[in-house]
């Protein structure tokens, strides 16, 4: 009675008693639990509950081995191992697991699309205020080109300005022969 009670209250909040209520509320298979594994019926494990609910001959599920198989089979095509595994002891072939398969490929699908969609969107960059009575000011590196004193030396040096929290320093990179040294002045 109590079961009753919910379900009516919840459908009366929100129009109707789901099949995911039922199931939820109503003892296992019993003609409501039979029929709310039925409407939820596109998932490989309510398929197979189905098929059990045909099995054990529930009012309104009556025992015919197409039904049956048909069931099983299907919740084998989602990938259901029991499913596969009665079908083998009842004699049938077991199906190729090619609805789970697909389903995979599509899942696998949306995820590529939407990594694609991410890396595709423009990159927004936030500064974070400074503390009050400090100006942010953009370091701006400043790149000189390479200077080349003669054949056998190759020299560049690249000077940036570094300003954080109004403390500004020069670094500047020199670069001879592959060898960098950094010098930083204030």
């Amino acid at each position: 009675m109590r079961k009753w009670m919910t379900c009516m209250v919840f459908g009366l909040l929100t129009g109707a008693c789901t099949p995911e209520l039922q199931l939820a509320t109503e003892p296992p298979y019993s003609p409501a639990w039979c029929s709310a594994a039925l409407a939820l019926g596109n998932r490989a494990d309510y398929l197979f509950e189905v098929a059990r609910c045909h099995m054990r001959g529930v009012a309104g599920f009556p025992k015919d081995d197409a039904r049956i198989d048909f069931y099983l089979n299907e919740a084998a095509r989602r990938g259901h191992v029991q499913a596969g595994a009665e079908l083998a002891a009842r004699g049938q072939p077991v199906p190729d697991d090619d609805l789970r398969r697909e389903a995979v490929a599509r899942q696998e699908a949306e995820r590529n699309r939407q990594a694609i969609i991410a890396a595709s969107r423009p990159r927004v960059y936030q500064v974070r205020p400074a503390a009050p009575g400090v100006v942010n000011r953009p370091a701006t590196p400043v790149v000189t080109t390479p200077t080349f004193r003669n054949q056998q030396e190759n020299r560049s040096t690249s000077t940036r300005r570094n300003c954080t929290n109004n403390v500004c320093r020069t670094e500047t990179t020199t670069c001879v022969n592959g060898r960098c040294t950094t010098q930083v002045t204030n």
